[in-house]
């Protein structure tokens, strides 16, 4: 991963200080040109500022250069601070730059032959233009040269970690929002359909007792599902409800609230436990199921609700004492199985005295 910046340019874009201000320090170009500026002709004050300008020309364009595509620009820096040495010993200055590049543009190896080769171009430079003081050209060119390539590669790398972090930021984005999709897909099945299915084959067979005849039986049959529908409307409003006040506690108080109009002694026992958020929202379902089973079916008047953790382990009980008969699992014990199992928990139901449902699953905070 880190030997690949091909799709990266040094410049930022939205850091155009970032971009240029690196330029002041190109600055000490100019020193030959403010110390011995009497002594220099009209000519030599020109190209030295010509040779300035167009480094710069060529840096602004070398900034936009993703990856090994900056080489040209390179070359030609390379080449007007060689020529340019002639005019000024002050190109000492902007060869690291040059090496800076070197350092970012390019894959580990060909960073480092890069280098190696802006190494020749300043000894060349030296040797063939300031032979007398290449030392003092050498040197600083060199230094500086190697310390910014070794810059640019640390900016690589910083550059290539942040890109990644986003990435895998954005895909933790992405998988949550599937995540939260098929959850929202999967609550409303489970909400909408086995009553959806029931008004169809209630309304379906209310057609089939008004071809019949039997208008009285039909009307009975939809009148049971104007009911269905009014019960199913307000179980997506109670539904909407509880997510817009946010939390499993709050859900638990809207449930406590509808036993209590049904009816319903409840004694509660809810402590307070860390979840992840699957873990609440498959909670939250849960307890709904529950109660919403026991409005319908139980003939009871009494109902515990129970929630505790103890190393690690999450409890949940629903009890009510209603007297069970004869006990068929239906659609709403079936989703609550399946909210067990995406837990990785254990589920356990007793018809003993009322009916029992016990949970437990190990706390994934997340």
């Amino acid at each position: 991963m880190l030997n690949k910046p091909h799709n990266m340019a040094l410049a930022h874009p939205n850091k155009k200080f970032w971009n240029w201000g690196p330029l002041f320090f190109s600055s000490f170009f100019f020193f030959p040109l403010l110390t011995n500026w009497q002594s220099l002709s009209v000519g030599d004050i020109t190209a030295q500022l010509a040779i300035y300008a167009f480094f710069v020309f060529l840096y602004g364009i070398a900034l936009y250069k993703k990856g090994e595509s900056v080489t040209p620009s390179l070359a030609a820096m390379a080449l007007l601070c060689c020529l340019g040495t002639y005019v000024t010993y002050g190109t000492h200055s902007l060869f690291g730059f040059i090496g800076f590049f070197c350092g970012f543009n390019y894959r580990r190896k060909q960073s480092f032959m890069m280098m190696a080769a802006l190494l020749v171009v300043i000894f060349i430079s030296a040797f063939l233009f300031v032979p007398v003081k290449s030392l003092y050209f050498v040197s600083p060119a060199a230094i500086v040269s190697i310390g910014l390539f070794i810059f640019g590669m640390m900016e690589q790398r910083e550059r290539l970690y942040r890109d990644q972090q986003a990435k895998d930021q954005q895909q933790i984005e992405q998988l949550g929002a599937i995540a939260e999709r098929e959850r929202i897909a999967r609550d409303l099945h489970d909400l909408l359909g086995h009553s959806l299915s029931s008004i169809a084959l209630k309304a379906e067979l209310a057609s089939k007792l008004t071809a019949a005849g039997a208008n009285e039986q039909a009307s009975q049959e939809s009148e049971q599902v104007a009911q269905l529908a009014r019960d199913l409307l307000s179980e997506v409003r109670q539904a909407v409800s509880g997510l817009k006040q946010v939390g499993l506690y709050a859900q638990i108080d809207v449930l406590v609230a509808r036993l209590q109009d049904a009816g319903f002694i409840v004694e509660q026992s809810i402590d307070r436990v860390v979840l992840s958020a699957e873990q609440e929202s498959n909670l939250c379902f849960i307890f709904k199921e529950a109660v919403t089973n026991i409005i319908r079916h139980s003939k009871g008047k009494y109902v515990k609700l129970q929630l505790s953790s103890q190393s690690g382990v999450v409890e949940l009980q629903i009890k009510d004492d209603g007297i069970v008969k004869k006990y068929q699992c239906g659609n709403g014990v079936e989703g609550i199985k399946d909210r067990v199992a995406t837990l990785q928990g254990q589920f356990d139901i007793s018809t003993d005295s009322g009916m029992a449902i016990n949970i437990q699953f190990k706390e994934r905070v997340v």
